[in-house]
């Protein structure tokens, strides 16, 4: 009852009053300060009791974490939420932080290609409607909504050529399979960030047969994963990285039938690091923190950096054993 009454005494409802008592309350603080110092005594400082006691009365302080959410999630106002940094130096705002993705760029725009020139039977305009199509066919596969959330591959099959499409519909369009997941990035149930996945790497241009071009594409993609702080302890606990050497072959018409003009397959290798090793041999990329069939394995060991550099050869061993 002592402090209910305390709190609405009427001098402190007064805000005269309150402006006055802190002016006040400031002023002689000041002057104990000087006194303190003339005797020689430092103060590192106090409690000022009228302050306190107006801030308690007057004011609420209210802490809220948030965790990162993925990409299903609804966001007030179109914003993702702020998220609060893990441990081991894991920020959910920054998660490519500390991976060798921190410096890359958003999507495809970090796939570099020199400028145009003619290569073969293709003039320097035609070979840069290449790069611009096998950048399409690597969102599509690698960054599309369709694949990554529905296991679709619908978007990637209408690029192609008819007799393409025909050969790898029942592939693309299948259930979850390793060789699905070798076209398409699919993603379970552990939730993507609301962040662009990063990119680097190359596209570069070569003859093939008489009226056909080979676009070569060597890169690397790095996927970041909410998480809660008991499951990962450092950023390369929730950064996969995929690696890809891929040709995409452009054939003309003529010389070749209308139903093989366009955009296929042609060979290519891939590379998977960082990731579940239960989950990618069903086809899913997830976390490394997903894995239950082994314990996390921390800090990402700088000997292995180049297997993330699309300028080194790919490696010939996978990291699952």
């Amino acid at each position: 009852m002592e402090d209910r009454r305390l709190e609405t005494h009427p001098d402190l409802m007064n805000p005269n009053w309150r402006e006055h008592a802190e002016r006040d309350t400031w002023l002689g603080a000041e002057n104990d300060l000087k006194k303190r110092r003339r005797r020689g005594f430092r103060v590192a400082g106090g409690p000022v009791l009228v302050l306190a006691l107006i801030a308690l009365v007057t004011t609420a302080v209210v802490v809220h974490r948030v965790q990162g959410r993925g990409v299903n999630d609804v966001t007030d106002f179109g914003q993702p939420p702020k998220a609060a940094p893990l441990s081991g130096g894991i920020d959910l705002n920054r998660p490519f932080d500390g991976t060798p993705a921190a410096t890359w760029a958003d999507g495809v725009v970090g796939i570099a290609a020199a400028p145009p020139q003619a290569v073969g039977d293709f003039t320097a305009q035609e070979v840069d409607v290449a790069y611009r199509t096998v950048r399409e066919a690597i969102a599509a596969a690698r960054l599309g909504s369709r694949a990554l959330q529905d296991h679709d591959g619908s978007e990637l099959l209408a690029m192609l050529t008819p007799n393409e499409r025909v050969r790898l519909e029942p592939t693309l369009k299948s259930a979850l399979t390793v060789e699905k997941g070798k076209y398409l990035t699919l993603i379970g149930p552990n939730r993507l960030l609301q962040v662009r996945p990063r990119m680097t790497g190359s596209l570069t241009a070569k003859p093939g047969d008489k009226g056909e071009l080979i676009v070569h594409a060597s890169y690397a993609t790095a996927y970041a994963f909410d998480a809660l702080p008991s499951e990962a302890r450092s950023p390369a606990d929730i950064v996969p990285f995929l690696r890809d050497e891929q040709d995409y072959v452009i054939r003309k018409a003529p010389p070749f039938a209308n139903a093989d003009a366009g955009l296929s397959f042609g060979e290519g290798a891939g590379y998977h690091s960082n990731m579940a090793c239960d989950a990618i041999k069903t086809g899913i990329l997830a976390p490394q923190y997903a894995d239950k069939s082994k314990p996390v394995d921390g800090a990402i060991v700088v000997d292995e950096v180049d297997t993330y550099d699309p300028t080194k050869p790919l490696p010939s061993t996978g990291n699952c054993g």
